[in-house]
């Protein structure tokens, strides 16, 4: 049962990892968005709809989902949704003609609306189920699974380049919503295999009583606090990588051919980087991979003005090759290090109050769109870098389960 389960977490990040490429929440969608006639404000919307909104949503399921005696059922339906979803959306550009901008752009939103909640309820179980794999196959498929997904966003990318370098908008979208769709069903088989052991559920609480229960929560677990406060400085960060695509097209002539060219170079980013970060993992536990994503979050916006003022697309490239190391540091760091500051009683609630006191990921997307809009690039991408470097004092205090001393001892 424990080779099926963990098969099966295997199967889903391989095909899962077909979904994100196709659509890309730092590439494809933002340049939706802009091919569609929006602005950096309406970037900022979208990504506060798909990067912040998650986490704020969390806490409304986290209730339910901890009082469920079995949580696979649920982790499917959050999956089902995120299809739809996903077919929807390519339904719509196929209509396009027929819509004006605002109501094409109210229906994308709405579509991704639904594709971000869809995730965040299937998040919680995902991390619960994980959660009860021994440590030990924890810290291995935490390892692994970024190296696996690596390998399918390798593949998968080389076919969205093509496709957005083949057809004209909005068919190259269309086929990369439906593309991501298949790809997301064939992924929900690897959950559909697993068994589920059934346990105790924990006693349903009204969400009033959790937001009341925060403040006493947090005073008494001053490491789980902490982890909050890092998680925040580092959503801040995380909040600025859809506009690297846009300074990119304020700066450049960023067509559909190149777009293919910055997904690709990100891809290759994180695939070299799921071999760098289990060596440092190894050696430094968990921390170590969040001090690294600490400093490639300060460097990325000074890299970006930097290359930038040489005039060269090319040389900016650079950017997006390191965002993908970025991206691959959260995958493999962030997860895991949140299921080892919990046990099988809180997992589920501690994921959603994770998410939804991220308020930077939920509210930065809005100010940095508002900000670049009033102030431009520069001000922004270098105010983002001084927030970044304030996490490493945070996390210096932040004491992690899994120590170096227990993974050397492996």
């Amino acid at each position: 049962m424990k080779n099926k389960n963990y098969t099966g977490f295997l199967w889903h990040a391989i095909f899962l990892s077909l979904t994100t490429t196709f659509t890309d929440v730092n590439t494809i969608i933002p340049s939706l968005i802009l091919n569609v006639g929006g602005s950096a404000i309406h970037v900022g919307i979208v990504s506060a709809i798909v990067i912040g909104l998650p986490v704020v949503t969390k806490l409304f399921f986290s209730s339910f989902l901890s009082a469920q005696e079995r949580k696979k059922p649920y982790l499917l339906l959050g999956i089902n949704l995120r299809i739809i979803s996903l077919i929807s959306i390519a339904m719509t550009l196929i209509w396009y003609k027929n819509l004006s901008f605002i109501l094409i752009l109210m229906l994308l939103y709405v579509e991704l609306f639904i594709f971000s909640v869809g995730g965040a309820f299937a998040s919680l179980p995902y991390i619960y189920l994980l959660g009860t794999f021994k440590k030990e196959t924890r810290i291995r498929f935490f390892t692994r699974r970024p190296m696996i997904s690596s390998i399918g966003m390798l593949l998968s990318v080389i076919s969205a380049r093509f496709i957005l370098s083949r057809w004209e908008y909005p068919t190259q979208y269309v086929i990369l919503f439906i593309l991501s769709a298949t790809s997301l069903f064939i992924a929900s088989f690897g959950f559909r295999m697993i068994t589920e052991r059934t346990i105790d559920p924990v006693p349903k609480q009204p969400i009033g009583t959790i937001l009341r229960g925060i403040p006493h929560l947090l005073s008494h677990d001053k490491n789980f606090f902490t982890f909050i406060i890092y998680s925040n400085i580092m959503g801040s960060a995380l909040a600025l990588i859809p506009f690297y695509i846009a300074y990119a097209k304020n700066q450049f002539t960023v067509d559909s051919t190149m777009l293919g060219y910055i997904l690709f170079v990100q891809i290759i980013g994180m695939f070299l980087a799921s071999f760098i970060f289990p060596k440092i993992i190894k050696k430094n536990g968990f921390k170590g991979v969040l001090a690294l994503r600490i400093v490639i979050h300060t460097g990325l916006p000074l890299l970006a003005l930097f290359v930038a003022k040489r005039g060269s697309l090319l040389s900016y490239l650079s950017v997006f090759f390191i965002v993908g190391f970025a991206l691959s540091a959260r995958a493999a760091s962030e997860d895991a290090a949140l299921i080892e500051l919990t046990d099988e009683k809180n997992r589920v609630l501690y994921s959603a109050l994770a998410g939804t006191l991220n308020i930077a990921i939920i509210i930065f997307p809005f100010i940095l769109g508002l900000l670049i809009t009033k102030q431009g690039y520069f001000i922004v991408f270098l105010l983002s870098s001084l927030i970044t470097i304030g996490a490493f004092p945070v996390l210096k205090s932040l004491q992690c389960p899994v120590d170096k001393k227990k993974l050397r001892a492996r």
